[in-house]
């Protein structure tokens, strides 16, 4: 059961890189703050956290990646998008340095534990089933997993109701029905993702590969490597054969990412993950904001989804935590202020993205006549 009839300041509902830091951010400013996850919406697989990402989390503890979480650093990338020859970029010259390879359950699991750390109290395997506005607060009735463990927050199975000010949807592509909360369209974008064997160890690469179908990515994970394959929803519907035949009869055709694998033998499911870029129209509202990928999510060819996430929570935590100092009841959070730096962001990301898409349909175009 959770504990009933206390009202928080603010819930934070979503417990990945967004949900966490901007739990983390509250925290450490003395505000009351409950972040709330559901375990069955986690995303698994290898994420890359940018070399500007990375600079974000280590503000708030520098030995994160040294000591509390390990990956794998990314010297360089290479990239054959719309070239003859592969082209390949040494993060020494980034001014943000390295990135890092991760697995997503322990980056996103470190990170609560920060924001826990720091005072936050977090709510594991909860799930929020219902929202209701009364008055000056939220009433959130939660219901918690069977297998949840007990701690001084939960005793178990059970659904109880939980008070707060303020609440911060942080719950990435994956729109809430209480809230007016859906995205634009479908995104028309599928990641087909799965765990490659290596011929050779695999090294400090992101591999990134432009083709006819859709776009690659592999980035070093253990002895083998992640690899990705986006492709348009309508091209994905329309294949000739099964989802893993389909998956490496696409990965043989290309000539970055074909050498490195030992073959299709012995690997795991493919699994499936929407892609593409996704803007929510309505990034917040009485007493609410999102941040993360429940405000836009960045096509994954920008590789910043983690930097995003980050970014716009701590712009969501600075504002609340503006909104709270000057309130003494309502929460009175300047809306259009955050949904101006959110769209001007996105705007910026938007450009860089079409502009590489639109280099890789002239070069098949040409290819093709």
């Amino acid at each position: 059961m959770f504990p009933e009839g206390e009202i928080s300041d603010v819930v934070v509902i979503g417990g990945g890189p967004a949900g966490a830091i901007c739990a983390l951010a509250l925290a450490r400013a003395g505000v009351d703050v409950k972040l709330m996850y559901w375990g069955g919406y986690a995303p698994g697989g290898i994420e890359l956290v940018s070399g500007r990402g990375r600079h974000f989390i280590e503000q708030y503890r520098p030995d994160f990646f040294s000591e509390v979480v390990h990956g794998i650093e990314i010297h360089e990338t290479v990239s054959l998008w719309d070239t003859a020859e592969p082209v390949i970029f040494n993060a020494m010259f980034n001014p943000w340095g390295a990135g890092v390879a991760i697995e997503r359950p322990l980056l996103d699991g470190a990170l609560r534990n920060l924001a826990s750390g720091a005072g936050g109290t977090i709510i594991p395997d909860a799930k929020v089933v219902g929202v209701e506005r009364q008055h000056d607060r939220w009433r959130l009735i939660a219901r918690s997993s069977p297998d949840a463990p007990s701690n001084e927050t939960t005793s178990g199975a059970g659904e109880c109701a939980i008070y707060t000010r303020f609440i911060v949807l942080a719950t990435g592509r994956v729109p809430l029905p209480f809230f007016d909360h859906a995205p634009v369209a479908e995104s028309s974008q599928i990641a087909l993702m799965t765990s490659l064997q290596a011929r050779i160890a695999p090294g400090h690469t992101l591999y990134i590969e432009g083709t006819r179908s859709g776009w690659w990515y592999a980035l070093p994970a253990g002895k083998g490597y992640f690899a990705g394959f986006c492709i348009g929803r309508n091209e994905l519907k329309q294949r000739q054969s099964g989802l893993k035949d389909f998956f490496f009869q696409e990965l043989q055709c290309t000539r970055l990412l074909a050498p490195l694998s030992a073959g299709a033998f012995d690997q795991r499911p493919i699994s499936g993950r929407t892609a593409g870029a996704t803007m929510f129209p309505a990034m917040g509202g009485d007493a609410w904001i999102a941040v993360g990928d429940a405000t836009a999510a960045p096509d994954p060819l920008s590789g910043t989804g983690i930097e995003w996430a980050i970014e716009s929570a701590q712009l969501g935590a600075d504002m609340l935590l503006e909104a709270l100092q000057k309130s003494e009841g309502n929460v009175l959070f300047d809306l259009p202020r955050y949904e101006n730096a959110i769209r001007q962001r996105v705007a910026a990301q938007e450009k860089t993205a079409a502009y590489h898409y639109d280099r890789l349909k002239e070069i098949r175009e040409t290819k093709e006549t």
